[in-house]
């Protein structure tokens, strides 16, 4: 008779990362989008660029290991959206 175990918590696996997912840093940070998977010159392995604006709006781009990030649902909850509130100056 064959059996087979396995462990429900085992959370070593790292799930599929493709292009276009959603990705935070485990270390925290800001969502990113994954634009590119594979080789890069000069670097041993498979590596992630992300893509994300920061807080001035400008586009920001950083490559990054499989263990460095974690997937995150496309859509945000909305308890977690944050407004920036941007003031004006009218001078008088």
């Amino acid at each position: 008779m064959l059996t087979a175990t396995f462990d429900a918590f085992d959370t070593t696996q790292t799930p599929q990362i493709n292009v276009g997912d959603v990705v935070t840093l485990k270390a925290g940070g800001p969502r990113m989008t994954v634009t590119y998977i594979g080789a890069l010159a000069r670097q041993a392995g498979e590596w992630l660029v992300c893509q994300w604006f920061d807080d001035h709006g400008e586009l920001r781009q950083e490559t990054f290991s499989h263990e460095e990030v974690r997937v995150q649902p496309r859509s945000i909850p909305a308890g977690s959206v944050h407004q920036h509130r941007f003031a004006r100056f009218v001078a008088r």
